[in-house]
């Protein structure tokens, strides 16, 4: 949260800022807490993977535009399905998860992901031993 004590900041100022960043995190979390688990998942995916795509983005290289971005992204969730279950089982299982067959508990491993159900139709056999 930015400091705003600053001299230059009036006390309607700040009390400004305050209440404009309660506002902000009210709709925030009216926002997620109206979306589906599905969605909520979906979102919570792209944004955590888009979040780690960026940050390994050379400083000095130009942008890429938002095509190549998101296929950046849905790639690296595709990389890693035990980490971005919700991005990597829709490929996977068109059914998932009401219509999966094989549905597989994912253990929560906090502050990475909380845990839930992922699709198992595209495991290969050994990782079932």
């Amino acid at each position: 949260m930015t400091d705003y004590r600053e001299p230059h900041v009036t006390a309607e100022l700040a009390d400004y800022f305050t209440k404009r960043e309660a506002a902000r995190t009210a709709r925030i979390r009216d926002f997620l807490n109206n979306l589906t688990a599905r969605e909520r998942a979906l979102v919570q995916d792209i944004a955590v993977m888009g979040y780690v795509r960026g940050s390994m983005h050379p400083k000095n290289e130009e942008i890429p535009l938002n095509k190549a971005i998101l296929a950046d992204v849905v790639n690296a969730c595709f990389a890693f399905p035990d980490l971005y279950p919700a991005v990597a089982t829709i490929e996977r299982c068109p059914g998932f998860p009401e219509g999966c067959p094989n549905l597989r508990l994912v253990p929560a491993d906090p502050p990475k992901h909380q845990g839930g159900v992922r699709c198992g139709c595209a495991d290969d056999p050994e990782d079932d031993e």
